[in-house]
């Protein structure tokens, strides 16, 4: 069988932030039931059980998501840690990782993620100024929270990553933030655009999101910086780099939505709700509850199929571009919110020479 991919919202779109972009907060407003509460330890034990029977030994990759899911509390993600052995009877490589604002870890979190050996994922907008965004409940910005939160996790010897959301204020100071990441050691970044929400009207203005003029003028800056380093032997891993690598040299990217189309990755709400993406956690796309179906018939899913087909068409205008190849066409959510095609067109001249030569 082929590996499988979950991603578990065990907070569902619950957060302890207010971040002024969150894109899971505007989807899961659009649906009838904006959150599907913190999801029960029998919720989880079906969603693994079913996991491993569909896997058969295969890769399991499992993310935490939401929302912000280390709400659901450290007795979950414990009993998670229990569950793993009892249920994986195929013997089915786990890969973990936990995507959060960082704000609530503490030692104990650090070592519930070191045993289970997990990859953090921490929300960070760079510096002080360009984090303003990601306010707590009283409208504080949080990145002295989540700086705390960084150094505790490299003390403690947990793997991590950084992601940054793209926003205008991150565009225009992206050289003061590498320098900010490379001065504290960040090795690996991770940087996505600003998206507009799918029901927001895209006449409306924003101090957020980004238009492919902005787009392209962040990927040329951060890839002057990007390649600067890789030239002189200080290499920083930017996973959107590092994947146009792979595809300049004709591999596979493993970052969703480079590839071309798009592939099954089960999102799970926390009362069992499935659906085909992260984007589109919306009524309209749901597959069903995972305590009523298996991982077999969601593959099946008419709603899950067509996602894919949908996924799978090229503009006409693609075909014939000699960067397609490095694009693929772009993701499906990109394309409804962002013209990456455009920022591309200035980009890739500048930089296709050298991602074929880099390894």
């Amino acid at each position: 069988m082929p590996p499988i991919s979950l991603m578990i919202k065990p907070a569902s779109s619950n957060c302890n932030l207010r971040c002024h972009y969150c894109f899971y907060h505007a989807l899961a407003a659009c649906r009838e039931m904006p959150s599907h509460g913190i999801m029960q330890i029998d919720t989880l034990r079906d969603v693994l059980q079913k996991a491993f029977a569909f896997a058969k030994g295969s890769p399991v990759m499992i993310s935490f998501q939401g929302g912000e899911p280390l709400l659901a509390g450290k007795a979950f993600f414990r009993a998670f840690a229990d569950l793993l052995p009892q249920l994986n009877v195929y013997g089915s490589p786990v890969h973990v990782g936990v995507q959060t604002n960082g704000t609530l870890i503490d030692e104990e979190w650090c070592a519930l993620f070191r045993s289970g050996r997990y990859l953090v994922g921490v929300s960070l907008d760079g510096i002080r100024a360009t984090h303003a965004p990601r306010t707590d409940a009283e409208g504080e910005n949080t990145h002295e929270s989540v700086m705390r939160a960084v150094r505790l996790l490299s003390t403690k010897g947990v793997a991590f990553n950084i992601l940054t959301v793209v926003t205008k204020p991150v565009v225009a100071n992206i050289e003061t933030i590498y320098t900010f990441y490379k001065r504290n050691n960040f090795k690996h970044l991770q940087f996505i655009p600003c998206l507009r929400p799918l029901e927001e009207d895209p006449a409306l203005h924003s101090d957020f999101y980004i238009n492919a003029e902005e787009y392209a003028e962040f990927l040329k800056k951060c890839f002057r910086l990007y390649l600067k380093d890789y030239i002189e032997g200080n290499y920083t891993s930017i996973r959107l780099f590092d994947n146009l690598v792979l595809l300049a040299h004709g591999r596979r990217a493993e970052q969703c939505g480079m590839n071309g189309h798009c592939t099954h990755q089960y999102v799970i709400e926390a009362d069992g709700e499935v659906y085909p993406c992260d984007f589109f956690c919306t009524d309209r796309y749901s597959l069903g509850n995972i305590a009523d179906t298996d991982f077999v018939r969601l593959e099946q899913h008419p709603v899950a199929v067509n996602f894919i087909t949908e996924s799978l068409a090229i503009d006409d205008k693609c075909r014939t571009c000699r960067y397609l190849h490095l694009c693929r066409g772009g993701c499906k959510r990109e394309r409804v919110s962002l013209d990456v095609c455009a920022a591309y067109r200035q980009f890739f001249p500048l930089a296709v020479q050298y991602l074929e030569r880099m390894s």
